[in-house]
């Protein structure tokens, strides 16, 4: 560029390349934030700290959901679209929000302190491949809203099927509210299953074992449109 000042060339491309990286972030959260699972929304509690809408622990809130309007869920959960059965606990109930497609269900494990229970599936749209391609989009969304102060992962078998489970601690952006995940997640023919729970410190042991029962029954059942 023989116009240009050699002086200001270092400027021009200092410039450029912030311009560049902005543009990246740009994408990378409308990417994350299109691809989410669909989310059972809570009631706001009056008082309560709000949690910024683009946090990762606004993925999965459940307190103060009450049913209405949703499909409720006990017992033995067959999805024949997905593929795969798991049983509800008994004295429990999942709910599936009425507008929302047939993937999967919440349960509300506490509503003070909050405690909640998804199981998912959903079409690998940004082919991650693996359990670990999906957690690290899990751990971005985290880092770039909340604070990600644990992360550690350890190998782990849905039903057959190698995948991985995943352990986190995250403070939530804007309650400030710290929040724990228990996450298994395997991907099986470019479909991603997962069993997200949310739970706090004080309640973990108990909700665990919810967990792992719901992990025991989990099966793979034949496919049906």
């Amino acid at each position: 560029m023989p116009w240009i000042r050699p002086g200001l060339l270092p400027i021009i491309r200092m410039i450029a390349a912030a311009l560049a990286l902005g543009a990246t972030a740009a994408a990378l959260i409308v990417v994350d934030l299109s691809t989410r699972p669909p989310v059972l929304r809570a009631s706001t509690r009056r008082g309560a700290p709000a949690v910024q809408a683009n946090s990762y622990c606004a993925a999965m809130q459940g307190p103060g959901f009450d049913g209405r309007g949703a499909i409720a869920h006990t017992g033995r959960y067959v999805n024949a679209t997905y593929g795969y059965a798991v049983t509800i606990p008994p004295g429990l109930t999942g709910y599936t929000a009425a507008a929302a497609a047939p993937r999967g269900f919440g349960i509300i494990l506490s509503e003070q302190p909050s405690a909640f229970l998804r199981v998912d599936a959903g079409y690998d749209a940004l082919y991650d491949i693996t359990a670990t391609g999906v957690h690290l989009r899990d751990t971005a969304t985290a880092r770039l809203f909340d604070k990600l102060l644990q992360d550690r992962s350890e190998s782990y078998s849905l039903a057959g099927v190698q995948g991985g489970r995943y352990h986190m601690t995250v403070r939530c952006a804007g309650s400030g509210r710290i929040y724990v995940y228990d996450e298994v997640i395997v991907v099986r023919d470019r479909e991603i299953y997962r069993l997200d729970l949310q739970s706090v410190p004080a309640r973990l042991a108990a909700d665990d074992r919810v967990l792992e029962a719901m992990l025991r029954s989990f099966s793979w059942v034949p496919l049906r449109p």
